[in-house]
């Protein structure tokens, strides 16, 4: 691209050069001075749009839908800017945000997009779709473009820069999790307890339920690295985190290279996972909590046969929004919430907090669980007080 330089003669004078890629010249490159800043403008907006065109011309021509049908088959076939395949589920979402982008009229082909053809498209999103689905597909959309730069169908990724926030005024409060109390948790596990000794149908499956639930509290897991976990990562003292199981209850990598973590455990939390291990079937996939066919116990069930029950015996439904049926006041993964509460409430250090929580970043932990560091501000404070207090 062509730039705009200002020149200062010494007679005090000044113009405006503007440097231009002219191939007739052995430098490579043209020059021309203006008296005016907008005269320079204007002719350096003429040579950018004439390399954009010259940049173009050489470039398969490919449309809007055929970029975003290439981007899926590379998603599921090859993976993206060399990754691995994505699993099923983000296929599916891939596809939805995908089916979406197709929605817009697009009037030119890919190589001849701008990023005023994206804020359009922005624009767009904005005003048919909610924030967040209208963020993700513009972020989708970007991928979209960046492959399709990487293989050579255009020259530079327009939409490179151009993003939709998901914050606001009212971000740090609204987005503000609600985590259960230490009694509501207390409950919780003495309820689990409970119900392996109601009756005989109870204690088989709460045998298997109660250590999942212990896993989430004591761990932090996601529910899909809970159901994805393998007895060959369970130790003593310790589990490995290697691999989860999806919605659809396909076995495969974490979530992140960062999700790849070693968690230590309470011996009294491992020693209910090896009593539970005399009682569970062996499976193909050695699975800790496997179903009767060997296969990741389904999200949905697990929710219906252990997780409401468990919220209604220990008192912990709610009315919904319209005063309707009773749910349930916290979701599974409330529990991994409150592990991390836990972990701020010792004082453990923000970077260790990330790791046990398998984030890919530190600012993605403080987006979540920063507000409940601002309780320790005080406690900062007094820190303060008494370093200054010894040395001052």
């Amino acid at each position: 691209m062509s730039d705009k330089r200002r020149r200062v003669n010494s007679k005090g004078e000044v113009s405006y050069q503007v440097r231009f890629i002219d191939k007739s010249k052995k430098s490579g490159f043209g020059y021309k001075s203006f008296k005016r800043a907008k005269d320079a403008d204007l002719f350096k907006a003429k040579k950018d749009l004439e390399e954009t065109q010259l940049s173009h011309s050489h470039l398969p021509k490919i449309s809007v839908p055929e970029a975003i049908e290439k981007w899926l088959n590379i998603c599921e076939k090859v993976g993206r800017d060399g990754r691995e395949p994505v699993e099923q589920m983000t296929l599916v979402e891939y596809e939805r945000r995908a089916k979406i982008m197709n929605q817009y009229a697009w009037s030119k082909p890919a190589n001849e997009l701008s990023a005023s053809d994206i804020v359009h498209f922005r624009s767009w999103l904005l005003e048919n779709h909610s924030r967040d689905l209208a963020r993700r597909t513009l972020s989708s959309f970007g991928s979209v473009l960046k492959e399709m730069a990487i293989q050579g169908y255009i020259a530079s990724n327009p939409a490179t820069g151009i993003s939709i926030r998901s914050d606001g005024r009212y971000e740090t409060y609204s987005a503000e999790i609600t985590i259960p109390s230490d009694r509501e948790v207390q409950a919780i596990l003495e309820t689990t307890q409970a119900l392996k000794s109601k009756s005989k149908l109870f204690e088989k499956a709460w045998r298997r339920y109660r250590p999942m639930i212990l896993l989430i509290v004591f761990a932090g897991l996601r529910m899909s690295e809970v159901r994805g976990l393998s007895w060959s990562s369970v130790h003593r003292n310790r589990i490995e985190v290697k691999q989860r199981a999806d919605k659809l209850g396909i076995i495969g990598p974490v979530k992140s290279r960062s999700a790849y973590r070693t968690i230590e455990l309470s011996s009294k939390v491992t020693d209910e996972l090896f009593e539970w291990r005399e009682h569970c079937p062996a499976t193909e996939y050695d699975l800790v909590f496997p179903t009767k066919t060997g296969r990741p116990i389904m999200l949905n069930n697990f929710y219906l046969d252990a997780w409401r029950p468990l919220m209604r015996y220990a008192g912990l439904m709610i009315r919904d929004a319209n005063g309707g049926d009773q749910k349930a006041a916290y979701a599974p993964h409330a529990l991994r919430h409150y592990y991390a509460s836990k972990l701020i409430e010792m004082g453990k250090d923000i970077k260790f907090i990330q790791t046990r929580m398998g984030h890919s970043n530190s600012q993605i932990t403080l987006d979540v669980y920063g507000h409940l560091m601002k309780d320790r501000e005080a406690e900062h404070q007094a820190t303060a007080d008494e370093l200054a207090s010894e040395l001052l």
